[in-house]
């Protein structure tokens, strides 16, 4: 029993010196010098060396659109864009208009205006005593003679945002007024109907009619009252033995061709006035 103990701390004592004789193994924490000369070194890229200009070059003047400077693009051309997942649906374009700025269009955005309601008129026979004329204008209308050689008709009708008027008036000059004499008249009553408070005043030039037989000229005219409302008008005169008789015809903007059109109160009374004396 004693030799198997010996033998075994004999083996035990063998194990131990053969694992002494061993060559430790060194693991090293460093390259050698000769190996870290030979590792590729890593230099920082400088912005500048990136295609000559800093990388970040948008400094806030940078315009997109001059990428574009010398590129044809071919609108008909129907490239093969990869499927894009809609988010929000919106209306379809042609591809020729893709990337255009949207303009608005007008009138598309603004409501469409109420049609005026149509307007008719009866005539009858009206007489200015005092100018000595007769003449045929609507009827139903306002009458007012209170002024010496002035006679006024007015539209009663309240479905119009302003009553027409038709002024007819007659004055005496020192002299028959030729075409030139009768075209200042006619400026200077422009400037009189402008001066009564109406706004945004605009004229035509003045062109040559007939009135009474005798050469005359007028002219037309639109405005705005003081409220907005948009007015039109009309003055014709001529001169017959050193008078001058005018025709003042006011009506709503919107009713110009029906008050100056064949049948009109304008055109009714210029074929139908002739003096009764």
């Amino acid at each position: 029993m004693l030799k198997k103990q010996l033998l075994c701390l004999l083996l035990a004592v063998c194990l131990l010196l053969l694992c002494s004789c061993q060559p430790k193994e060194v693991f090293p924490t460093e390259l050698p010098v000769q190996n870290q000369a030979a590792q590729p070194v890593e230099t920082a890229v400088s912005s500048q060396d990136l295609f000559g200009v800093p990388f970040d070059f948008d400094d806030g003047t940078y315009d997109p659109a001059s990428e574009d400077v010398g590129i044809e693009w071919e609108d008909s051309y129907d490239y093969d864009y990869p499927e894009v997942p809609v988010v929000t649906s919106a209306p379809t374009m042609n591809s020729e208009y893709a990337g255009a700025t949207p303009v608005i269009i007008d009138p598309i955005d603004k409501p469409t205006p109420t049609p005026l309601p149509a307007l008719s008129f009866d005539y009858v026979t009206y007489e200015a005593a005092s100018m000595h004329l007769m003449f045929e204008a609507p009827s139903g209308w306002i009458v007012d003679d209170s002024q010496p050689n002035q006679y006024v008709l007015t539209n009663p009708d309240p479905y119009v945002d302003y009553a027409a008027s038709m002024i007819i008036s007659a004055t005496e000059v020192s002299k028959k007024l030729n075409k030139s004499g009768l075209t200042a008249e006619l400026k200077d009553t422009l400037k009189r109907i402008r001066s009564a408070g109406l706004k945004n005043f605009e004229q035509s030039n003045v062109a040559d009619r007939t009135l009474l037989g005798a050469d005359a000229v007028y002219a037309n005219y639109t405005a705005n009252l003081k409220d907005g409302t948009q007015i039109a008008g009309r003055v014709i005169m001529c001169c017959l033995n050193k008078t001058v008789y005018t025709l003042h015809c006011s009506y709503p903007r919107g009713y110009r061709d029906t008050y100056t059109g064949e049948n009109g109160p304008y055109n009714r009374f210029r074929h139908s006035v002739k003096l009764t004396k």
